[in-house]
């Protein structure tokens, strides 16, 4: 099977890839419409200027909570026995798209920023993972292996019209994944393994012309728009190494911005898409660096013996959120961009990941 890198998280302080095996089957989903409350929800949850979101096992299965910035106020949103994992908000901050496995197998589900009524989108043979919303939130865009490979999805937000937009030839061998929506919601940036290798492809909302953007032998993935939607960042092992690149959305003047012997991951912009902060196994272990998007000014901005993985900045870029993985556990961590006042905003024995900032 050719595959992509499909997921990148810890768990008991190893980093994992997980690939996408495929099921074949498919059916015509029909949404449930029985709401569902599963938290206690006190204290009330405030509507504050930020939020974070994060998955946790330490209820024993995945679970999804929300908190303020600094950590404090968290709030347990799912209660059932499968995993909650893969959150999303919506653009206006009042619905949560997640995956869950509680009715025994991936599926697409979607409750209120407060935890109520959990309706679920999906219903299917095969799994259904990594969905989004769409820039003016009117859409949910996911993968999925329904039709027997990994293919890429659209849907309404009540669960309707669910519209295969990728048509691979692999018949269960190639997979395209990791979705993202342009800034203005008018394209997608995706990777695929179609042509025998994974590259990466931009296609329109609606999954007409589909088009390459990369040709050089060696893995091309994760795509990341800039928030002008002028740039777009990816993962390239073309030089032998995992290295960050930046293109235009058309492929054209792709450029490498950082040179390692080790691995770069998980590029995220700044909100005024002058920098890119991602993690890179350099040293001894993953540290997160920071550095311009032209490639200037490289900075070093965590140093310690545990493993530091998935930045993401907030809102107004004056923090940076981050995994940080002491002694196989996972906690989230919060920081100035210049990597100071490094603060745990969780603290247990358990894994916390999958963080999203809102909005």
């Amino acid at each position: 099977m050719k595959l992509c890198k499909t997921f990148f998280f810890l768990v008991s302080g190893t980093l994992l890839l997980t690939s996408m095996a495929c099921s074949g089957g498919t059916s015509e989903p029909t949404p449930t419409s029985t709401p569902t409350k599963t938290t206690a929800a006190t204290p009330t949850l405030s509507l504050s200027d930020s939020r974070i979101m994060f998955s946790t096992n330490r209820d024993d299965a995945y679970e999804i909570y929300v908190m303020e910035p600094d950590g404090s106020n968290q709030i347990r949103l799912t209660r059932d026995n499968g995993a909650n994992r893969y959150p999303a908000w919506s653009p206006d901050g009042e619905k949560i798209v997640f995956v869950s496995t509680r009715d025994n197998d991936e599926e697409i589900y979607i409750m209120d920023s407060d935890g109520w009524n959990q309706i679920r989108l999906t219903n299917t043979l095969g799994w259904d993972r990594f969905p989004v919303f769409s820039p003016d939130g009117g859409k949910i865009l996911f993968c999925s292996s329904r039709d027997g490979s990994g293919e890429i999805y659209v849907m309404d937000v009540d669960g309707r019209n669910q519209t295969r937009l990728t048509f691979n030839t692999g018949g269960g061998l190639d997979v395209d994944e990791e979705p993202a929506w342009s800034p203005d919601g008018s394209k997608i940036a995706f990777t695929s393994t179609r042509d025998g290798d994974c590259e990466i492809y931009v296609m329109n909302a609606d999954g007409s012309d589909q088009t390459r953007l990369t040709f050089i032998s060696g893995i091309d993935e994760n795509p990341i728009w800039s928030p002008d939607g002028s740039k777009i960042a990816f993962i390239s092992e073309r030089s032998g190494n995992g290295d960050i690149y930046v293109m235009n959305p058309d492929g054209t003047d792709q450029t490498r911005i950082t040179q390692t012997i080790g691995a770069d991951k998980t590029p995220a912009w700044s909100p005024d898409g002058s920098k890119i902060v991602f993690a890179s196994y350099r040293e001894t272990n993953y540290d997160l660096y920071l550095i311009d998007a032209d490639g200037d000014n490289l900075r070093w901005i965590t140093n310690s013996v545990e493993i530091e993985m998935s930045p993401l900045w907030s809102p107004d870029g004056s923090k940076i959120l981050y995994i940080l993985d002491p002694n196989g556990i996972s906690d989230l961590y919060i920081m100035n961009p210049d990597g100071s006042n490094q603060v745990p905003l969780t603290f247990n024995p358990y894994i916390d990941t999958d963080p999203v900032w809102w909005p």
